[in-house]
C-alpha cells in the first residue's frame, strides 16, 4: 500500500486504484472520528489538536490522491499532468472517474514501466 499511495512512479491497475481509494476513505473516516473527539462543544469549533488533524488529513489525502491519479494515467500511457483535468468544473471530475476508474490501461510495457498485475 505504501508504494501505491506515496510514490509517483510506475503504474497501477484499476483494482489497485479502487483499493487505494477505499483505503483513503477509511483513513479519512478515522481522522474525522479523531477530529470529533477534539471538538469543543462550548465554542462549537475544533480545538488546536483538531485543526492539526484537519491539516494532516488534507495534506495526506492530497498527496495520496495525486499519487493514485498519476499512476493510473501512467497505466493509460499518458502523462501524470492529465490529473489536472479534474480542475475543469463538472466535466473534469467525470473525466477523472471514467479515465482512472473504468478504462483499462495500455497493454504491455510502456514508457512509465511494466504492466501492473
Amino acid at each position: 500500500m505504501k508504494n501505491i499511495l506515496f510514490s509517483f512512479k510506475g503504474r497501477i491497475s484499476r483494482k489497485q486504484f479502487w483499493f487505494g481509494t477505499l483505503f483513503m476513505i477509511v483513513q479519512s473516516l478515522v481522522l474525522f472520528a479523531l477530529l470529533s473527539m477534539t471538538f469543543d462543544v462550548e465554542t462549537n469549533s475544533p480545538s488546536t489538536a483538531g485543526l492539526l488533524i484537519i491539516l494532516i488529513a488534507f495534506v495526506l489525502n492530497l498527496w495520496e490522491s495525486c499519487a493514485l491519479y498519476i499512476k493510473r494515467f501512467h497505466d493509460r500511457n499518458k502523462s501524470g499532468w492529465w490529473m489536472l483535468i479534474g480542475l475543469v468544473p463538472f466535466i473534469g471530475g467525470i473525466w477523472l472517474l471514467v479515465e482512472c476508474g473504468f478504462l483499462s490501461g495500455s497493454e504491455g510495457d510502456n514508457q512509465f514501466g511494466s504492466m501492473p498485475n
